[in-house]
């Protein structure tokens, strides 16, 4: 048997070769990318302030017990440049999304215009939440008469904000002063999802980014579309997320007995995710 001895060389890159490549990775750094950055806005509690009834022509509202908070994030606007770093950043810091410009704006989209169709879609969803609002109470609450209620009644006092996605909200919270039905019993909740005039729930984007916002503002439960199903995380902690595709379901819901659901405190297990028969990875 022969054993015979070999050297093992290794070549270096040549100089010239490293150079270009420091070269292209400072360069994608720098240079602009085709990606938005979405990190959690903070959220917003509707009562007492923000969603209000006035003038209702003798339709009585009730007092609540619990809150309902609307969720919120921050998109960089479709003029604004975003870095290869701030990618690069956003991925390792974990607490932001990078996603494609196109699944968010079109092209020529402008700051001007986007902040004007947000605005648009948000008038648009508290009016489409009222019409929901009044079939669901007609279903679920058939003594209750709000048929005196207009659109000039409901009072949202709410700035800087835009888009669709508040329509789930809104909806929850009209239901939840126009009748005498205690949904909330005490509890800290937030929903995000748009609404239709026949109370199916539609999917919204930055659902991660949401449950994120939900999770800081103390929500023990977080309704969201079931068509956001796809993307929510495969493990969620403190905090329980119910899918739904009817603002009839969350009702239902929060009429049952709620001992399973997440305390939204340190330590508590999370009933996860409800509703999805599977979730994203």
């Amino acid at each position: 048997m022969i054993h015979r001895n070999s050297t093992l060389r290794f070549s270096r890159t040549p100089a010239l070769i490293r150079f270009f490549l420091i070269a292209s990775i400072l360069i994608a750094l720098i240079a602009p990318m085709n990606f938005v950055l979405i990190t959690p806005g903070p959220a917003t509690s509707l009562f007492p302030k923000v969603l209000t009834i006035k003038d209702s022509q003798g339709v009585r509202s009730y007092p609540v017990n619990g809150q309902i908070n609307l969720l919120t994030i921050y998109i960089t606007n479709p003029e604004t440049d975003v870095y290869g770093a701030q990618v690069v950043g956003c991925w390792a810091w974990g607490d932001c999304a990078a996603m494609p410009r196109s699944d968010w704006y079109h092209d020529g989209a402008t700051d001007e215009a986007e902040t004007k169709s947000g605005t648009k879609d948000m008038v648009q969803s508290q009016n489409v939440a009222l019409i929901a609002a009044r079939g669901v109470i007609a279903r679920k609450f058939p003594t209750v008469d709000i048929s005196q209620i207009k659109d000039s009644s409901i009072k949202v006092s709410l700035e800087n904000t835009g888009g669709p996605s508040g329509g789930l909200v809104f909806t929850l919270g009209l239901v939840d002063l126009l009748t005498p039905a205690d949904l909330l019993q005490g509890r800290n909740i937030a929903g995000t999802g748009t609404i239709a005039k026949d109370g199916t729930i539609g999917a919204i984007g930055g659902v991660t980014e949401k449950i994120l916002g939900a999770k800081k503002a103390g929500a023990s439960i977080l309704f969201v579309s079931k068509e956001n199903c796809s993307e929510l995380p495969t493990r969620v902690e403190d905090i329980t997320v119910i899918a739904i595709e009817k603002i009839d379901q969350a009702i239902d819901y929060l009429k049952s007995p709620y001992a399973g659901e997440a305390k939204g405190k340190k330590g508590v297990n999370s009933a996860g995710i409800r509703g999805c028969a599977s979730v994203g990875a």
